[in-house]
Protein backbone atom coordinates (compact mmCIF):
# COMPACT_ATOMS: atom_id res chain seq x y z
CA UNK A 1 0.00 0.00 0.00
CA UNK A 2 1.17 3.05 -0.95
CA UNK A 3 2.02 6.08 1.76
CA UNK A 4 -1.09 7.84 0.04
CA UNK A 5 -3.18 5.37 0.81
CA UNK A 6 -2.13 4.55 4.04
CA UNK A 7 -2.52 8.13 4.90
CA UNK A 8 -5.98 8.24 3.52
CA UNK A 9 -7.10 5.12 5.85
CA UNK A 10 -5.25 7.28 8.99
CA UNK A 11 -7.61 9.59 8.19
CA UNK A 12 -10.52 7.65 7.74
CA UNK A 13 -10.07 6.09 10.89
CA UNK A 14 -9.29 9.04 12.63
CA UNK A 15 -12.17 11.11 11.56
CA UNK A 16 -15.06 8.27 11.70
CA UNK A 17 -16.37 6.01 14.46
CA UNK A 18 -16.72 2.52 12.79
CA UNK A 19 -19.70 1.67 11.34
CA UNK A 20 -20.93 4.80 10.44
CA UNK A 21 -22.79 6.38 7.49
CA UNK A 22 -20.49 7.91 5.01
CA UNK A 23 -21.29 10.08 1.66
CA UNK A 24 -19.52 9.24 -1.85
CA UNK A 25 -19.52 11.51 -4.49
CA UNK A 26 -18.50 10.66 -7.68
CA UNK A 27 -18.56 12.66 -11.70
CA UNK A 28 -19.11 10.41 -14.28
CA UNK A 29 -19.14 11.05 -17.83
CA UNK A 30 -22.10 10.54 -19.55
CA UNK A 31 -21.05 7.22 -22.10
CA UNK A 32 -19.83 5.80 -18.59
CA UNK A 33 -22.61 6.05 -16.50
CA UNK A 34 -24.39 2.72 -17.34
CA UNK A 35 -20.77 0.86 -16.35
CA UNK A 36 -21.07 2.66 -12.98
CA UNK A 37 -24.71 1.71 -12.49
CA UNK A 38 -23.82 -1.64 -13.07
CA UNK A 39 -21.17 -1.73 -10.75
CA UNK A 40 -23.69 -0.32 -7.44
CA UNK A 41 -26.55 -1.57 -8.73
CA UNK A 42 -26.88 -2.68 -5.11
CA UNK A 43 -26.57 0.99 -3.82
CA UNK A 44 -29.11 3.52 -3.97
CA UNK A 45 -27.67 6.01 -6.09
CA UNK A 46 -28.81 9.71 -6.26
CA UNK A 47 -28.08 11.33 -9.57
CA UNK A 48 -28.02 14.89 -11.03
CA UNK A 49 -27.28 15.33 -14.63
CA UNK A 50 -24.76 18.53 -15.71
CA UNK A 51 -26.54 21.23 -17.70
CA UNK A 52 -24.67 20.14 -20.98
CA UNK A 53 -25.72 16.82 -20.39
CA UNK A 54 -21.77 15.79 -20.84
CA UNK A 55 -21.45 14.42 -16.89
CA UNK A 56 -23.60 13.22 -14.00
CA UNK A 57 -22.84 13.79 -10.23
CA UNK A 58 -23.59 10.61 -8.31
CA UNK A 59 -23.84 10.61 -4.32
CA UNK A 60 -24.20 7.41 -2.57
CA UNK A 61 -24.69 7.12 1.05
CA UNK A 62 -23.84 3.57 2.51
CA UNK A 63 -22.89 2.61 6.44
CA UNK A 64 -19.60 1.72 6.43
CA UNK A 65 -18.15 -0.43 8.95
CA UNK A 66 -13.86 0.48 8.19
CA UNK A 67 -11.52 2.56 6.38
CA UNK A 68 -10.71 -0.72 3.99
CA UNK A 69 -14.74 -1.07 3.02
CA UNK A 70 -14.68 2.67 2.39
CA UNK A 71 -11.30 2.27 0.06
CA UNK A 72 -13.08 -0.97 -1.65
CA UNK A 73 -15.71 1.39 -3.15
CA UNK A 74 -13.20 4.15 -4.13
CA UNK A 75 -11.46 1.42 -5.70
CA UNK A 76 -14.27 -0.47 -7.73
CA UNK A 77 -15.64 3.24 -8.95
CA UNK A 78 -12.10 3.94 -10.46
CA UNK A 79 -12.82 0.93 -12.54
CA UNK A 80 -14.91 3.20 -14.81
CA UNK A 81 -13.41 5.24 -17.58
CA UNK A 82 -13.13 9.19 -16.66
CA UNK A 83 -14.97 8.91 -13.56
CA UNK A 84 -14.23 11.55 -10.90
CA UNK A 85 -14.18 11.37 -7.07
CA UNK A 86 -14.26 13.97 -4.72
Amino acid sequence: MSDKLKQFKQTLDDHHQWPCPYVYKFIVPAESLDRFQQLFASEELETRQSRTGKYTSVTITSTMCSADEVMAVYEKAAQVPGVMSL
